[in-house]
């Protein structure tokens, strides 16, 4: 029988690209990042948000008389004076202000590794939205003028569909009244573009998980974008 080489599942980044990883108690810089950003358990990290555009800011630096900041330690199978290891600090006051970051934390282990490139005094990661709004099939709550992202979702979990556009608009479209579905998950992106891209993003990752098939409406439509 011949060898079949065996695929990795888990989208590895890599030991030679920096990242951080977006977890419910911490952030979790890795060897590469710790080396690039010459980081080490004299420094501090102040984190900014931009929640417009779903990125985090990483500012790196020594001064102890900012309250804002937090201190960096070893992760746990590190030891201390060795750059090589990953480091990491706490997130949790920040997962807690921001419902659009606290949905990362709860993707799998690794959808919450995203690669961090510099700009200025920052270093920035750009989040996926990950569907942190959810409703009832039924429920007047969600804005008529929301516009994003959304899944449908039946009760159990199952997705079948990702869409983008108009979120209530969609959802109480006549030729959906027939689908067969409990709930809407769904984020707030206003950019056409970037609405593409990130349901392009999800259907990709339904594919991976799936064996190269899409949800069941995405299906029936054929209307998904790549």
């Amino acid at each position: 029988m011949a060898w079949e080489k065996v695929t990795r599942d888990d989208r590895y980044l890599g030991s030679d690209k920096p990242f951080i990883s977006v977890n419910p108690h911490h952030f979790g810089f890795n060897a590469m990042f710790v080396r690039m950003a010459d980081l080490g358990p004299d420094k501090r990290v102040t984190i900014y948000a931009d929640p417009d555009n779903l990125r985090l800011g990483f500012e790196f630096h020594t001064s102890k008389e900012d309250p804002a900041s937090f201190k960096l330690g070893y992760q746990s199978a590190s030891t201390a004076g060795e750059k090589r290891k990953g480091m990491q600090s706490t997130s949790f006051g920040l997962v807690r202000k921001y419902p659009w970051v606290k949905s990362v934390t709860k993707l799998p282990t690794r959808d919450r590794r995203f690669q961090a490139t510099q700009e200025g005094r920052l270093w920035v990661i750009q989040l996926c939205p990950a569907f942190e709004e959810k409703r009832a099939r039924e429920s007047a709550d969600i804005p008529t003028d929301a516009r994003g992202i959304y899944r449908y979702v039946r009760e159990g979990g199952e997705v079948v569909y990702i869409g983008r556009g108009e979120i209530r608009k969609r959802l109480t479209s006549p030729e959906r009244e027939d689908w067969d579905f409990d709930v809407v998950e769904y984020s707030i992106v206003e950019n056409p573009d970037l609405q593409v891209k990130w349901e392009g993003y999800w259907l990709e990752m339904y594919r991976e998980e799936h064996k190269g098939e899409r949800p069941f409406y995405n299906r029936v439509s054929g209307k998904s974008e790549k």
